[in-house]
């Protein structure tokens, strides 16, 4: 099975109707189970049950699943709101996609579905005493199903579209694109060497994001043309026709351009999976909406910088852990691929952060500890960015208002950066790229 239809299987395990079709399939083999197996008991087994019994219980499931399968559709909706109009829209494919969920949802509407069929089995006296012993057990069992379902449910809510969960999830997606980019580099493939360019490339043939790239499509085209291929987007990079996805040494025809651009997925919008900037893109978006002036949520910044720090830090103590396996993990021998630029994992957080929590002195000088924690980790492709963001988050507060004992103590938090206590520093002297969210495919 190739990356792309793995990919694409797993896509589609993330939507909910699939969920609710899996459910209410094994409502239906439950319900004719009970005809087919109910011959098979012997009658001085099978307990006489008259179908009004059964079919009160079987009533009762099926009016209340759906009163709670169309309240619990409410709910969900009403979470995805609030997430967006809290935090982010972004954040809200997470809970779109959230397991317990779309579980929830699932279990609700296969029980109704149940209900309701095996109702019309009993109407139309499909069963004998056997079958309606087999159907009232399936019953039972469902019934425990649903009511560990509903307690779970109940209990869950009480976090369902809360802003500090959000940003838990967010956080824990955002560790688990880098643990999975951690392990595979360069996607699997060569190291790419700089300025690799082959002279035949193949553009995008469409406009939108990189959402997935198979690697095992490119190297299966490579071995067949008998060249290296030189990737040139990663996952999250955006792309319209101009943009090169990918380069080789030899003529392509247009059949081959064409498959070989099929192994990069293009979709509207990012995801989570394999793109670790999107997590901290959306942690940027939640504390940018926290320190809006409409909202002034300071404690919700501090909280978004707290999960930004310890995912940064997963980073690289992750990826010191497994550089020695990185060596040898080598999939795709004739595919080149850029690695991740870790500055931007930086920008994509912190820049949302100093912008707009520059007049709130609190946030600035969280955020400055917060650089001074990652400048102590001491990593080469962190060094440089932090120093910058703290000249930056400086110079920003020099223009918002702050009063002179407030800029001194944002410039003592900044010296552990190892950046300038001038105030008056230029646009120059910050060595920032004001610009870098203009500029996806050529930051990634």
């Amino acid at each position: 099975m190739s990356e792309k239809l793995r990919y694409q299987l797993l896509r589609l395990a993330r939507k909910t109707w699939s969920r609710c079709a899996l459910f209410s399939l094994f409502a239906l083999m439950a319900v004719a189970s009970s005809a087919l197996i109910g011959p098979y008991i012997p009658e001085s087994v099978a307990i006489k049950l008259g179908s009004d019994s059964i079919g009160s219980l079987l009533g009762i499931l099926a009016s209340s699943m759906l009163t709670v399968a169309i309240f619990s559709a409410s709910t969900m909706v009403g979470s995805f709101s609030a997430v967006s109009n809290s935090a982010t829209p972004r954040a809200s494919q997470l809970l779109i996609e959230d397991s317990t969920v779309q579980n929830t949802l699932a279990a609700f509407i296969g029980t109704f579905l149940y209900s309701v069929i095996a109702l019309i089995g009993l109407h139309a006296h499909l069963y004998g005493d056997g079958g309606r012993l087999v159907l009232f057990g399936f019953t039972l069992v469902i019934l425990v199903l649903v009511v560990v379902v509903l307690l779970r449910w109940i209990d869950y809510l009480s976090v369902l579209g809360r802003l500090g969960e959000t940003i838990r999830r967010v956080e824990a997606a955002t560790m688990a694109a880098m643990a999975q980019r951690l392990q595979k580099p360069f996607l699997g493939g060569q190291p790419q060497p700089p300025g690799a360019q082959g002279s035949h490339a193949v553009r995008a043939p469409a406009t939108g994001f990189v959402q997935h790239i198979s690697m095992d499509i490119l190297q299966a085209r490579a071995e067949a043309l008998g060249t290296t291929l030189h990737l040139h987007v990663l996952p999250g990079a955006f792309v319209e026709p101009s943009v090169v996805l990918a380069s080789c040494d030899v003529d392509l025809t247009v059949e081959e351009q064409q498959a070989i651009a099929d192994a990069v997925l293009i979709g509207a919008g990012r995801t989570f999976d394999h793109d670790p900037r999107f997590g901290m893109v959306v942690m940027g978006e939640i504390a940018a909406r926290a320190m809006s002036a409409s909202v002034n949520d300071p404690g919700t910044a501090l909280d978004v910088i707290a999960a930004a720090v310890r995912t940064l830090i997963f980073w690289v103590d992750t990826g010191r852990q497994t550089a020695a396996q990185q060596d040898a993990a080598v999939e795709f021998d004739r595919v080149t691929a850029p690695r991740l630029r870790e500055a931007g994992l930086l920008e994509d957080v912190w820049t949302p952060l100093v912008r707009y929590g520059a007049p709130a002195v609190e946030v600035g000088m969280a955020l400055q500890r917060a650089l001074a924690s990652l400048r102590r980790l001491d990593h080469p492709g962190f060094n440089a960015e932090v120093e910058d963001l703290s000249r930056y988050a400086l110079e920003k507060a020099s223009h918002s208002n702050l009063i002179d004992r407030e800029m001194a103590m944002l410039r003592r938090e900044s010296a552990a950066c190892g950046s300038s206590n001038s105030s008056g520093s230029n646009a120059e002297g910050t060595g920032y790229n004001h610009q870098h969210a203009a500029t996806h495919a050529s930051s990634q």
